[in-house]
């Protein structure tokens, strides 16, 4: 059966239910200038509704005009009834900050989209909510608080089919209405914001650790001491004895959305007297610091960045006793412990020294000691570096092996010691992939050449409803693979019959492994560092001179007209917005989510717990195939992080590897240097 249109009005948000109504009752037309005929009036007064308020705030300062949005999405079965009920509402927020918000969007100038549609029910109308919360959250709009509290995602019902095309032709009509404020679905959904929003339904294993965890705060937390455990002036650690959770799943198994959904859960429901607990959220990579401060302020959780997201050492310098200096003297005295630590991509977390955080044991037992209970996602297959690579002693205490034998999903807690502090320890495991939305066979080809295993026959995706078939492409140039991606971020929009950039369309970007030389600190002869491979005799070679300058033989070449010989790709933030309008636009963004990293190829370091549509993979000539083996070569890499004074310069290469190869969500195009390997890739494609 073929959807209705569904039925749309903006009016008035009134005090009286009454004057909700007959303001229904006034209105002649929808948004988009439809005719509201008086079944579909009908329609919206007695049958199960979505409704948007918002109301734009204006905040002149001396130097700028704001531009501000309050909104709140629910759903009803009467909307004059919900409308009353929202005027006695605000005892449900639980910080003055958001029964602030409250109080302002009830205010006589606010308005309400209301949305009706005749397969509506209860189940699509609070899936439908939860579409749009997670919408509105990675809003085009520079400054919007959503006032909503928390979200209702549903299980399956009859009607579910029904969700995704109700839900784009109704925003549809919204980005059409108010564009300012509704940003075009395909931009929204490539956006790293909404890929992280707490309002998406959880699978079934998630779930199942998430009420875990639930339960084990609760416990721990109605435990806990009021005072005994706040450091004292002998230097007592903050936290006598950690509680640690940690969730271990690989790349694309949903971490961190179970992790701001579980935080969300954390600030709404558990603390006492109508105040939250104390939570912070950690997080180690620059990039997502970034979304989670965005999603943090947009939820009214923190007015502003910094305040309960941190990247790691910050949080450590935060909780310690004033009066001392920097590095060991601050970090060695624990103070002023939060209640809850989550931590994004534990896996990051040094566990040695540096210039940078000189902590008197490793960052996770720091952190340990400013937080009674810590929850941490962790996956060992991303660990980069030397110095995140674990000691035998903290491997067996937190990752002990047969963890998770006979397909278990959790490790019960048991004691363990690090570093001379105590703790209990529980370890969960997710399984369920999210990220790589292709059939079993697909998933486990892209794991075994991930993890080194091999590469077999390159298997099909066979279509099914609702799935366009993932791509897993092998190209014989460089140049092949950079075209391919470009067309698939260069998208074709039939709604505007015009070729969309990767601003709304198409999130997809050329990766390279770290297989050429880039530094932060200075700038190459060229200009600009690049990924730089040369076809000699029919074979690609890869090269980069420590200076950025090209080899002789090679500069002669291109000078001789050999440039169609001479791939060339900028890295690793090398590149900069056309001009100050892009520049303000990308302010904030990901990597991936600035139109100019088109024209550049991105490494670990930017993409590293983002999503792409498609990945282009560059695999470098650390990479090769060897006597029917995949091989990894150290002395090949440029990633000195991860080879200098390892113990598993190999193990930490295959991480890499792992990482890349597990970005695209619809499709995985390949170019290898090594000529065996893109030999043996060609075949397998081909057979």
């Amino acid at each position: 059966m073929s959807l209705a249109p569904s039925v749309i009005v903006d009016v008035p948000f009134r005090e009286e239910g009454g004057l909700v109504e007959e303001a229904l009752d006034g209105v002649d037309s929808q948004i988009d200038d439809r005719e509201l005929t008086p079944e579909g009036r009908e329609l919206l007064k007695t049958y199960p509704t979505v409704y948007i308020i918002r109301r734009q705030v204006r905040h002149q300062t001396k130097h700028e005009v704001r531009e501000e949005y309050l909104l709140y999405v629910g759903e009803t079965n009467s909307i004059a009834r919900r409308t009353r009920e929202h005027y006695s509402d605000e005892k449900t927020y639980r910080s003055e900050a958001a029964r602030n918000a409250w109080r302002q969007l009830n205010e006589g100038d606010s308005r309400m989209l209301v949305i009706g549609q005749d397969h509506f029910n209860k189940s699509l109308t609070l899936d439908l909510e939860n579409t749009f919360l997670s919408y509105l959250l990675a809003s085009g709009a520079k400054h919007v608080t959503l006032v909503n509290g928390r979200g209702n995602p549903q299980d399956d019902y009859y009607t579910k089919a029904d969700l995704p095309a109700i839900t784009s032709g109704v925003w549809r009509r919204l980005n059409r209405y108010r564009p300012q404020l509704f940003l075009a679905e395909a931009a929204i959904r490539d956006s790293a914001i909404f890929k992280a929003s707490p309002f998406h339904a959880l699978g079934a294993e998630q779930l199942v650790v998430e009420g875990k965890i639930i339960a084990r705060l609760g416990q721990t937390l109605q435990d806990a001491r009021p005072t005994g455990d706040v450091v004292g002036n002998n230097g007592e650690p903050a936290v006598r004895k950690g509680e640690l959770m940690i969730v271990e799943g690989l790349a694309g198994t949903g971490k961190t959305v179970l992790l701001s959904h579980l935080f969300l859960r954390i600030m709404n429901e558990l603390g006492s007297d109508g105040h939250p607990i104390s939570a912070s959220l950690i997080v180690n990579h620059d990039e997502q610091l970034t979304v989670y401060n965005q999603i943090m302020v947009r939820l009214g959780l923190q007015n502003k960045p910094g305040k309960i997201v941190f990247k790691p050492a910050s949080f450590i310098n935060a909780h310690s006793k004033g009066g001392y200096e920097k590095g060991l003297d601050r970090q060695d005295h624990p103070a002023d412990p939060v209640n809850v630590a989550l931590i994004d991509e534990a896996h990051l977390l040094l566990n040695q020294g540096s210039q940078a955080y000189r902590g008197s044991r490793n960052m996770l037992v720091d952190i340990m000691r400013r937080a009674r209970v810590v929850i941490a996602v962790y996956d060992l297959e991303q660990v980069l570096r030397k110095s995140q690579e674990l000691a035998p002693a903290m491997r067996a205490a937190l990752f002990p092996s047969g963890r998770f034998a006979d397909g278990l999903a959790e490790c019960p807690r048991r004691d363990a010691r690090l570093c001379g502090f105590d703790l209990h320890v529980t370890n969960l495991l997710l399984r369920q992939q999210f990220r790589i939305d292709a059939c079993d066979e697909v998933v486990r080809w892209i794991d075994d050449f991930a993890n080194g295993r091999g590469i077999g026959r390159i298997p099909t995706d066979p279509p099914r409803e609702g799935h366009a078939p993932y791509q897993i492409k092998v190209f014989a140039s460089p140049f092949e693979l950079q075209s391919a991606i470009q067309e698939k971020a260069l998208t074709f929009d039939e709604a505007s019959g015009k070729i969309v950039d990767a601003e709304s369309h198409g999130l997809s970007r050329v990766l390279a492994t770290y297989d050429w030389p880039f530094s932060s600190k200075r700038k190459p002869k060229s200009g600009a560092w690049e990924v730089q491979i040369f076809r000699e005799h029919s074979e690609w070679v890869a090269f980069g001179e420590d200076d950025g300058s090209l080899p002789h033989e090679v500069e002669a070449a291109v000078a001789s007209g050999g440039a169609g010989d001479y791939f060339h790709m900028p890295w690793n933030y090398q590149t900069e917005p056309h001009d100050a309008r892009e520049a303000a636009g990308e302010k904030g963004k990901a990597w991936a989510e600035q139109p100019h990293t088109l024209n550049e190829c991105g490494s670990i370091y930017t993409i590293q717990g983002f999503d792409l549509n498609f990945a282009g993979v560059i695999i470098g000539p650390s990479v090769c195939w060897r006597d029917g083996h995949l091989e990894f070569d150290p002395s090949k890499s440029r990633n000195y992080q991860a080879i200098d004074g390892s113990d598993a310069p190999k193990e930490n290469l295959r991480h890499e590897l792992n990482v890349l190869l597990k970005r695209g969500v619809h499709g995985l195009y390949l170019f290898a240097v090594d000529r065996q390997l893109e030999e043996h890739l060609l075949g397998m494609q081909e057979a």
